[in-house]
């Protein structure tokens, strides 16, 4: 067994151990791991070091010791950066991208800005998918800084490269281009540019798709919903198929935010079939967000089920079929009442009076 080889099976041994919950027993296998590396001075085994150090870093902060969890990350950067290009500087993007998180929750906005402008080269420089990673995740954090602290130029740009990012590091960079691309999205519409946002919104959602994890599915279908709405307001022709784009990926994301955006998608699609005299398809609309809303499980998406319920009633009172339209009224009031929120119990007394009136 070579020196770097004992490095990495430290290092995989603690990660074992971090997985099966044992911090103490994982912090102690990463410590290992790290001055063993650092003893050796291999490039190959100061890369793993690299590793063993951001892993170590990552038991800290969650145990609570951000001090020392800090110490960690600087020590995985100074290995990975001595290691030079490949694995290690990557490793070295990752512990300066969580470095810069450390920052974030404390406050130190500059902190977090040196950081994540540091994970983004190291991740360039270490030519690696990992690096490609990291710098993506680095770049979309501080996108998010820089519009906070009032610079929407900058934060514009960070958001394209983690996207450019995120589509270098091949399939495990898809969910951040797809987060990065989403947000890209809702910062050109607030900035009056909806044809831009509405192509960095389909690239979200191709990212998603591509990706297919219930996580990049989620981002997709918040895309699709921006897109939607962004098309709505400009009575866009294709918002039809926006909707049912909307509905498809929050389905297969199966998320509970999701699933609300898959029911309220359907909803408005049903309302937006019964304008094109298509009542057949709109009741079928109404009846997905309806289950939807249901599979939610939370009460924002409940309340939605019980409107399309009231919805589909008026479809079916249109239609002459007045035993379904009560039906359809007194599932919306079990479903108002069950979500026991304010919007809930007024949607059930909506529903109440209609139902009396019947």
């Amino acid at each position: 067994m070579t020196d770097a080889e004992a490095v990495r099976k430290e290092y995989e041994r603690a990660e074992a151990l971090r997985h099966r919950g044992s911090d103490s027993g994982a912090e102690k296998a990463f410590r290992q791991a790290v001055e063993l590396g650092r003893i050796v001075e291999d490039p190959e085994a100061l890369a793993w070091a690299a590793a063993a150090a951001s892993g170590l870093g990552v038991v800290l902060r969650y145990t609570g010791r951000f001090g020392e969890a800090a110490s960690a990350c600087r020590d995985a950067i100074a290995l990975g950066e001595k290691s030079g290009p490949g694995d290690g500087m990557a490793w070295a993007a990752r512990a300066a991208h969580n470095l810069g998180v450390l920052h974030a929750d404390s406050g130190r906005n500059a902190e977090s800005d040196k950081s994540w402008r540091q994970s983004i080269e190291l991740g360039r420089s270490s030519k690696t998918e990992r690096g490609s990673v990291w710098a993506a995740r680095a770049s979309h954090n501080l996108a998010a800084l820089l519009l906070e602290v009032r610079v929407p130029e900058q934060a514009e740009a960070a958001w394209r490269n983690a996207v450019d990012f995120g589509r270098a590091a091949g399939d495990r960079g898809l969910e951040t281009a797809a987060r990065a691309a989403q947000a890209l999205g809702v910062h050109l519409v607030q900035s009056d540019r909806p044809a831009e946002a509405a192509d960095a919104w389909r690239e979200a959602m191709a990212f998603g798709t591509a990706s297919g994890s219930p996580r990049a599915l989620e981002r997709a279908a918040v895309a699709a919903y921006g897109l939607a709405t962004s098309l709505a307001n400009l009575s866009d022709p294709k918002l039809e198929a926006a909707y049912r784009d909307a509905v498809t990926l929050g389905k297969e994301s199966g998320s509970p935010d999701s699933l609300i955006i898959a029911a309220v998608c359907s909803y408005n699609l049903g309302v937006l079939l019964l304008d094109k005299d298509r009542p057949t398809e709109a009741a079928a609309s109404l009846d997905e967000a309806i289950e939807f809303g249901k599979r939610s499980r939370t009460a924002n998406g409940i309340v939605l089920a019980a409107q399309a319920a009231i919805s589909r009633s008026e479809l079916e009172v249109a239609a002459g079929i007045t035993p379904a339209a009560r039906d359809s009224l007194q599932e919306a009031i079990n479903l108002g009442r069950s979500a026991g929120t304010p919007p809930g119990l007024e949607t059930a007394a909506i529903a109440s009076k209609k139902l009396e009136t019947l």
